[in-house]
């Protein structure tokens, strides 16, 4: 046998053996160093980041170790820490830092502004968080990640999987897996497999699972400082703590395949004193170093890239896995799947600003295409925008499992670089318009009957123009809904930019009014504007009230002839992550008054109860697409039970137990209950352990795939289908118990109404789609694209304006289909002053999109982040042996096309 090692001599006279090449039998062991950084949780980010231990000093003492002695490693993680971190630095230092990089001491991992969540984290903003975080490292290193570090997430999704592929990653790690799958996969050494997120082979992903602690250092070798209860290597007990490691590492041995193994070195927040930690380790990595033939193993210091690398060469076939990894249970009774709801508020909040997010980033780089800025043409705010909503992506913050002045925290930074956002864009608008000091406002209605920038001028007979940015892509003539709440006793005329007079509804309950305005899309230009003005009578508007029809509902009645809505509760011993109902759930409060209203535009049903109020909409006569919104009063606690609200839809669907959830937005899941594609489930919770995510929609479907209803949301929520032919979505959580994993607070979410803290209450919003799935591939994703691209509406205060037309250089890229568009182009401003990422994604199931690449423009493919080019990585891409014998062959299309549910993404200069 021979060992290769270079020994390297430090200034204490210890060594440590870097391995170069290993010929030999003997085990070889990777530990890597790490400090797993949450931006915000029990703290908020910014108190993380200044703490005496906190990743200031973290990030600070692990850059001295490794400037110290280059057989030091380390992996960084969370971009928006290390952005704060960087800014502070010296030129001198960041020299030094780049230095540390090009020779491979210090890794990023991911590479994403924080490490997202992926049961509640929405398609878009996922590819946002990351692209945020790349493009830091790209400008600053020249550095492309290879390597995705999903550690602690609390399930791990498919389109997590198909997007590190994507990204340019070569492998991903996690470290929760339910609890009994790990078992199983611990006995067979399959901790280490390849995914297949979709039938693509070009997509599949090496994964490994973390052995001990999701990502903590070896069971008795945690040296941090933080850590009470470590043990110091002392002379006296060098040897024993020797063996103790060796034995470890066999142990490990036994879990995976292949003589190699790697094991994480760090926990929550360490390393803030690198020295100490490193010198503790160092004893006996050394020990076990210096007499191979005893223990058969070498470790050193390395990177999951360098483990990667060496996995690689390796060449052995791996298990496979299609399935995901929800819900994830860490103890036989604990399901964490409440917090796929948990605070419904935050999560809409988030989606809305994303939603919003994806259309400004479009509309500001039309501007700057057409040099109509002046000197407005600054990307702080867009880049504010990003960071605000890049941190609230994290497995600790969209999840609704951080403390209440935490999540405060992440509202706020959200809220402030929305409204400059939002006052920048009020600027913009006044050049395009030639106007001067009008603002431009927006309007969010969570239950409430007042939008001031609306109501105060129509009460004042002043007239409001309504201008509405739209980022649809070819959606020329389809008819669309503007949904407005406008005062009470009111006689209001709506006419568009040409002067016609447009017709209109309005249904008012309990002083509020909600009026419904049909608009015809024209895809010819961004910005269109409507005047609102009030008039003398119902002589001078084609808006017309339409008066209730008072009737008795309950919860056995059949709404438009299709289905039965009930609202129900779980009474709970739930936490903040854990659904543990008490049983299954039970009506939720009592039926008060409904209405049924007739027009020729809108149909729609009132329903209220006690603690919940919701409208049943539905347009044009359409007897299969219905839209629901539904008010959740405050969740009484006077019993000091926790409770858990649900939607419930009934139809005479008959799915046996099958059941489908998106995959964030992305990829319908099978589900079916009590049953898990990887194992033989035990069955110890039936209604949580059938729980699940979902980001976008939830579907049942008959057994011969020609009847199917789908529910889409607003934000994420958990979902299930329990009994035949009826979905269930849960809507909001009051608690009376903390579930004991870390955050040590119950879920108990107030706000102030008439001087008095109540439960949070909040107003969201559905789709029941009844379709063919045979005949109707693509109903699901039209009604998601119209829900993803609603368009943005200003309300300004002013008798007449006139918008200046953007040229749009990309008009013809994306070729208008015979039938319904269902294409999103994504662009905004790049690394150079001409230069802007695009993105389009054609969100059809079935059907391919055929693009017309405009003259003029330079166009180069990347991957997903923008950060290499698309055929760089496939060439050099591993590509792992394994035992999935289902993929079709690879996917191929035109340089002009894209593929259906698929994304490319270019960097183009103009």
């Amino acid at each position: 046998m021979i060992l290769l090692l270079t020994l390297i001599s430090t200034a204490c006279g210890n060594f440590l053996g870097k391995v170069n090449t290993v010929e030999t039998d003997y085990l070889r062991v990777f530990l890597f160093p790490h400090s797993h950084d949450d931006v915000g949780w029990v703290r908020t980010m910014m108190e993380y980041y200044k703490d005496s231990h906190g990743v200031k000093q973290i990030i600070s003492s692990y850059m001295e170790q490794l400037i110290h002695d280059k057989s030091k490693h380390f992996s960084q993680v969370e971009i928006a820490f290390f952005s704060i971190w960087w800014n502070e630095q010296n030129d001198t230092m960041k020299e030094k830092v780049k230095e540390l990089v090009k020779n491979e001491q210090l890794e990023f991992l991911s590479g994403g502004w924080c490490m997202n969540d992926e049961a509640t984290s929405y398609y878009e903003d996922i590819i946002d968080q990351m692209t945020l975080g790349h493009k830091f490292l790209l400008q600053h290193f020249n550095y492309i990640p290879s390597v995705g570090w999903q550690v602690d997430p609390f399930g791990h999704s498919n389109t997590q999987a198909l997007f590190s592929n994507m990204m340019g990653f070569n492998a991903w790690f996690f470290g929760r897996i339910d609890q009994e799958d790990r078992s199983i996969r611990e006995k067979r050494k399959e901790l280490e497999f390849v995914i297949h997120p979709d039938c693509d082979p070009g997509h599949s992903i090496l994964t490994h699972v973390n052995y001990y602690g999701y990502y903590s250092s070896p069971r008795g070798f945690d040296f941090d400082v933080t850590n009470p209860n470590r043990q110091q290597v002392t002379d006296s007990n060098l040897q024993s703590k020797t063996e103790e490691l060796a034995r470890y590492f066999k142990q490990q041995q036994n879990s995976y395949k292949g003589k190699i193994l790697a094991h994480t070195l760090g926990m929550d927040f360490q390393w803030s004193d690198a020295a100490s930690y490193f010198g503790q380790m160092d004893r006996v990595m050394n020990k076990v170093n210096s007499d191979t033939e005893k223990y058969k193993m070498v470790i050193q210091y390395g990177t999951p890239k360098q483990y990667i690398q060496a996995l690689y060469e390796q060449n052995i076939t791996y298990p496979s896995q299609k399935e995901d990894f929800f819900p994830y249970a860490d103890y036989p009774n604990q399901y964490w799947a409440g917090y796929f709801t948990s605070r419904s508020a935050f999560k809409g909040y988030v989606r809305r600003i994303g939603r919003y997010f994806q259309q400004v980033k479009l509309f500001y780089s039309f501007i700057k295409i057409n040099n109509q800025c002046k000197s407005l043409c600054d990307d702080k705010n867009l880049k504010d925008l990003a960071e605000a909503l890049g941190t609230a992506q994290h497995h600790d913050a969209i999840t609704g499992t951080a403390k209440q002045y935490v999540n405060n925290d992440y509202i706020k930074m959200i809220k402030s670089a929305y409204q400059n956002m939002n006052k920048q864009i009020s600027s913009l608008l006044n050049i395009l318009s030639n106007t001067k000091s009008v603002a431009h406002s927006t309007c969010n209605f969570n239950g409430s009957n007042v939008c001031h920038s609306l109501h105060d001028p129509l009460i004042k007979n002043q007239t409001v123009i309504l201008t509405v940015i739209d980022a649809k892509v070819n959606n020329d003539g389809i008819k669309e809904y503007l949904k407005i709440l406008v005062p009470d006793n009111l006689y209001i005329k709506a006419t568009d930019e040409k002067g016609t007079l447009l017709n209109g509804e309005i249904l008012c309950v309990n002083e509020q009014c909600t009026l419904y305005i049909p608009r015809i899309v024209d895809n010819s230009k961004l910005i269109h504007y409507y005047k609102l003005q009030t008039v003398a009578s119902q002589e001078n508007t084609n808006i017309v009230k339409i008066e209730p029809e008072t009737i008795t509902v309950d919860k056995d009645t059949k709404l438009f002839d299709k289905f039965k809505l009930n609202y129900n509760f779980y009474a709970s011993s739930s936490g903040a992550y854990v659904f543990r109902p008490d049983g299954q759930s039970r009506p939720y409060g009592n039926y008060v008054k409904a209405y049924k209203f007739t027009g020729s535009l809108v149909k729609q049903y009132y329903i209220e109860k006690s603690q919940i109020k919701a409208w049943v909409t539905a347009f044009d006569d359409d007897e299969n697409i219905f839209y629901v919104d539904s008010f959740v009063d405050s969740v009484n606690m006077s019993d000091y039970r926790g409770k858990e609200v649900v939607l419930q839809v009934l139809t005479d669907i008959n799915n046996n137990k099958v059941f489908y959830t998106d995959s964030n937005g992305l990829t319908l899941q099978r589900r079916q209950v009590n049953h898990r594609d990887s194992w033989q489930m035990t069955v110890l919770e039936p209604v949580s352990g059938n729980y699940f995510p979902v980001n976008g929609a939830i579907m049942i479907q008959n057994e011969d795939g020609n009847q199917a209803c789908a529910v889409l949301n607003d934000r994420a929520q958990g979902g299930t289908s329990l009994s035949n032919g009826v979905l269930e979505l849960m809507l909001q959580r009051r608690l009376s118990n903390d579930d004991n994993k870390g955050v040590f607070e119950r879920l108990d979410e107030q706000e102030e109404v008439d001087n008095k803290k109540v439960g949070m209450r909040q107003m969201m919003s559905h789709t029941i789609a009844f379709y063919n799935p045979k005949s109707e591939s693509n109903i699901l994703r039209q009604l998601q694209y119209q829900q993803d691209l609603k368009p943005l509406i200003y309300f300004s205060t002013q008798d007449q304006i006139e918008y200046s037309k953007l040229e749009n250089k990309f008009e013809n890229f994306i070729e208008k289909q015979s039938d319904y568009n269902l294409c999103k182009f994504y662009i905004e401003p790049w690394l150079t002053e001409n230069q802007y990422l695009v993105r389009v994604h054609n969100l059809r199931e079935e059907g391919i999109q055929k693009l017309k690449f405009p003259s003029g423009l330079q166009f180069k493919e990347t991957t997903l982040t923008g950060n290499q080019e698309l055929k760089t990585w496939e060439q050099n891409r591993y590509k792992w042996t394994d035992t999935y014998t289902d993929e079709k062959s690879q996917e191929s299309y035109e340089e002009d096309q894209v593929g259906p549910m698929k994304i490319r993404t270019w960097i183009v200069t103009i």
